[in-house]
């Protein structure tokens, strides 16, 4: 079986506790927010029912969709960030074994900004990288739907939703490799970093795929530990239900973005790091990726270009340790692995 690094991404979060405070503020802040938008709209709504039923309902279902435009703006333009920045120093600890030498936060926002002077340059790698990623995943799935085995194809389906799924973090694994090894041109690290996940997929979306199950365990059990509270309070005063309710699940919710999801961040950055300690990319490996993702090609000419026009050169700091000479990135080389990708012939259509 497949190590998992549970235990180790704990240890890491402590190490990091300047951005759990961060991230457990930040979400603070936005669950109340939510919680607020959601009680004037509701009043609102209540009211606009009063007059006509349908109209209210309308107004609540706008409203829903309004908060997850915010949620979805705040997480681009915040949170993504405090991820990135978040990833570098968990990756100094990760690869260098060592804290920066400078405040967290800091080190973590300065390395982001040295690599991506625009966010959009940022997003635009993430998403090539996200949609490899799931490529891959989708193509090692598919061979169970190939079995002749009595419902393996709905398994199948359900395996593979859960899968793609897991790779939330997968992309940010492979861009902190730029923070390793101190590289410049995030196109060229991202292209060699999603060869070498290809060659070890295995141990890594083994990883993932626990993390995400034990996401919804976590997330089931906030709402549990919140909610007994909240009903005993409801059960005094009934007319505050709804709204304890929807506090309940804004609660839930953000406190798993918070600690749990930052715990998931980090074993997947080890079990990415530590599988891959020492791989080089395989050029058969290129060429497969290159048949089975037009995505993937489109990767490799962008870190051609950023070459070509000099303008995202890679370089390591002379100063710094290569990436995985520190103590902490021990580990096996898994070397030459069975994956995803496959001939022409016999490489499964799905996804």
């Amino acid at each position: 079986m497949p190590k998992l690094y549970l235990g180790e991404a704990i240890g890491l979060l402590v190490k990091t506790l300047p951005f759990i405070w961060i991230r457990l503020g930040s979400y603070l802040l936005l669950g109340l927010g939510l919680g607020l938008y959601f009680g004037v709209v509701g009043g609102l709504a209540w009211l606009l029912g009063k007059l006509w039923a349908p109209l209210g309902f309308l107004l609540f279902l706008v409203a829903i969709g309004g908060a997850f435009g915010i949620v979805r703006w705040v997480t681009r333009y915040y949170f993504y960030l405090l991820k990135a920045a978040h990833t570098a120093v968990l990756t100094e600890f990760i690869v260098h074994d060592r804290a920066p030498s400078e405040g967290q936060v800091a080190y973590g926002k300065r390395q982001v900004m040295e690599r991506f002077k625009d966010t959009s340059i940022m997003f635009a790698v993430d998403q090539l990288v996200d949609g490899i990623v799931k490529r891959i995943v989708r193509s090692v799935v598919s061979i169970a739907s190939i079995l002749p085995i009595p419902g393996i194809d709905s398994l199948g389906k359900l395996l593979e939703r859960v899968a793609v799924t897991s790779s939330t973090y997968v992309d940010e694994s492979i861009l902190s490799r730029s923070y390793a090894r101190r590289e410049q041109n995030v196109w060229a690290v991202a292209h060699e970093g999603v060869v070498l996940y290809a060659q070890a997929w295995q141990p890594i979306v083994a990883n993932a795929v626990v993390l995400t199950l034990i996401g919804y365990v976590e997330f089931f059990l906030l709402l549990v530990i919140l909610g007994l509270p909240a009903l005993a309070v409801a059960a005094v005063f009934p007319g505050l239900g709804p709204a304890l309710a929807i506090a309940v699940v804004l609660g839930a919710w953000m406190i798993k973005l918070a600690v749990a999801d930052a715990w998931s961040l980090a074993a997947t950055l080890l079990a990415y790091h530590r599988t891959t300690h020492d791989m080089t990319p395989d050029p058969e490996w290129v060429a497969r990726l290159e048949g089975l993702s037009d995505k993937f090609k489109e990767l490799g000419r962008k870190a051609k270009d950023a070459v070509d026009t000099g303008t995202k050169a890679p370089g390591r700091a002379q100063d710094e340790p290569e990436a995985g000479t520190g103590p902490a990135a021990a580990g096996e080389s898994t070397g030459e692995s069975t994956g995803p990708a496959t001939d022409d012939a016999d490489r499964p259509q799905s996804g």
